[in-house]
């Protein structure tokens, strides 16, 4: 029996390379918490640690990284050959839909959309597709290079492209020819029972970073902004939460500019983030974009800032204006402006009642535009949209 002729039941197959990821939590909060949908996941493999506890949803994982778990994932991404063991799974959980996130993994499951006959819905978060295609080929990891041989057919066959920003949006339409009807901005959402003001735990001149430790990230921004005032602000600190190749750099210049002034924690867990944004003053993560068209396309962590009532400050780049409104939630400097960056973070430090009204007034927009609960039923209402356009076509068949 084909899944075409399968009974329709209310089942999301979400597809990502590595499920549960640290730095992806913005997947997890629509895969955990959908309200009218199940979801089921596959993924290539897991993340190695530390990662998000994986939910009781069903898993298939294609390479259980045994002997044989490469080979079947490089047949299943290349070839677009569907395991036998995963087609009974599929048929097992019947699905509606499919819900890729991240483009090259839109682009590496249209075979499996094809052989299914269900919907695809692709969700783009980035670089995946704010990046040019110049460094794709150069040095991008090799789905992305498969995304460019299969993107003209991916905007044709996919249902819809799900950007969380007008930014990301305007490049998948301009650069990826995806038709503008397809594309459907839904924003991320956030926790707000979760994520909640304690402002008796704030601590003065506490200022929080936590982000990958890459260029586009911008961390030597803050440091040498931080420097600049460290003669009017002699008790101010730093805390950086993350992990990546640029670490030994980051921490040389950090402890030469600020001394012991600066702690560096690694990759932590969402519950150690979450302690350290209730301790922070303010909030800080200057991206900018790089030469290869690589920007942020919204940040989620200054979404959480904002609604425990943490001012951030950051640049004014990608879809970073999308979500920090400059004087009203927190404030934005031109790209790489590191006297203005300083300028910020020094009114923050001079002036509390300021620095509360922006917190009061971020914690309120997020409510807004934000709440998770909300963009995920927004979420739940395009799968509704979707699946009646699969069965309006199959009655007219």
């Amino acid at each position: 029996m084909s899944l075409r002729d399968s009974v329709m039941q209310r089942t999301i197959l979400a597809f990502w390379n590595q499920p549960f990821a640290l730095s992806e939590t913005f997947v997890y909060n629509q895969v955990a918490r959908l309200s009218r949908y199940e979801v089921a996941i596959l993924g290539a493999k897991l993340p190695p640690p530390p990662r998000i506890e994986p939910t009781n949803q069903p898993m298939y994982l294609i390479n259980r990284l045994d002997a044989a778990g490469w080979w079947r994932e490089l047949v299943f991404k290349g070839l677009g050959r569907v395991p036998n063991d995963l087609w009974q799974w599929l048929q097992r959980i019947q699905p509606s839909l499919i819900h890729a996130h991240f483009a090259p993994y839109g682009a590496i499951a249209l075979p499996l959309a094809r052989q299914t006959r269900l919907p695809l819905l692709v969700s783009v978060h980035g670089t995946d597709v704010s990046m040019n295609d110049a460094a794709i080929w150069r040095s991008s990891y090799m789905a992305h290079r498969f995304y460019l041989l299969r993107r003209r057919a991916l905007a044709h066959q996919v249902s819809r492209v799900i950007t969380q920003s007008d930014f990301l949006s305007q490049i998948v339409t301009a650069r990826h020819g995806v038709p503008a009807e397809k594309v459907v901005c839904i924003r991320y959402g956030i926790d707000l029972s979760r994520f909640r003001p304690a402002l008796q735990c704030s601590e003065w001149g506490h200022i929080l970073y936590v982000g990958r430790l890459i260029e586009r990230k911008g961390l030597p921004f803050l440091i040498e902004a931080l420097a600049r005032l460290r003669g009017r602000f002699p008790d101010l600190r730093l805390t950086v939460i993350g992990d990546g190749p640029m670490r030994a750099d980051y921490e040389a210049q950090a402890h030469h500019l600020l001394g012991d002034r600066v702690t560096f924690l690694g990759a932590q867990s969402s519950a150690v983030v979450h302690s350290y944004l209730e301790r922070a003053y303010a909030f800080c993560m200057p991206s900018i974009t790089m030469p290869t068209g690589e920007a942020e396309s919204l940040g989620v962590v200054f979404l959480e800032s904002m609604a425990m009532q943490v001012p951030p400050v950051s640049f004014r780049s990608g879809g970073i204006p999308e979500v920090i409104v400059h004087g009203q939630t927190g404030f934005l400097a031109e790209e790489r402006n590191v006297a203005e960056l300083s300028y910020y973070l020094g009114l923050l430090l001079d002036q509390r009642n300021l620095r509360n009204s922006l917190g009061e007034q971020g914690r309120r927009w997020v409510e807004q535009e934000f709440d998770l609960v909300k963009q995920n039923q927004k979420l739940e209402d395009l799968y509704d949209e979707i699946i009646a356009e699969r069965s309006s076509r199959y009655q007219q068949w």
